[in-house]
């Protein structure tokens, strides 16, 4: 048993740098939860269904392929926004973030919930026409 004690001292001890990373990046305990579960989902199919078949890792080729294609978008429109548009793309490299911070808590809220919905459904989108 002390044995077993101190490893976990021992693996707590490494681990509690990257706690600092979780305060600050609170997206990767969702990613890090997200693939706990995916790695015991076959524990957990397996005991609804004895014959559940299970997913192999090559499942999340397609939302890496959908954050690419997502990245690949991105800069298409920039430029697109550059070459038709230069006005927009100049207000949003230098006058956006102070034009956001003067508009009302409930505009941020409405902006920045529109902004996070729309990559979400983009990324879910893509990852299944690919």
């Amino acid at each position: 048993m002390k044995t077993i004690t101190e490893w976990i001292k021992k693996t707590l001890n490494k681990l509690n740098p990257l706690c600092g990373y979780f305060v600050v990046w609170r997206e990767l305990s969702s990613l890090a939860v997200g693939l706990i579960l995916w790695i015991h989902s076959a524990v957990f199919l397996r005991w609804i269904d004895p014959t559940a078949g299970m997913y192999d890792a090559g499942v999340f080729q397609v939302y890496l392929f959908a954050i690419i294609g997502i990245f690949i978008l991105h800069g298409i429109v920039r430029i697109l926004m550059k070459l038709i548009w230069p006005t927009s793309e100049q207000y949003l490299d230098h006058h956006f973030r102070e034009d956001f911070k003067t508009i009302t808590p409930w505009q941020k809220l409405k902006l920045s919930t529109s902004i996070f919905f729309a990559f979400l459904f983009a990324v879910a989108f893509l990852a299944r026409t690919l």
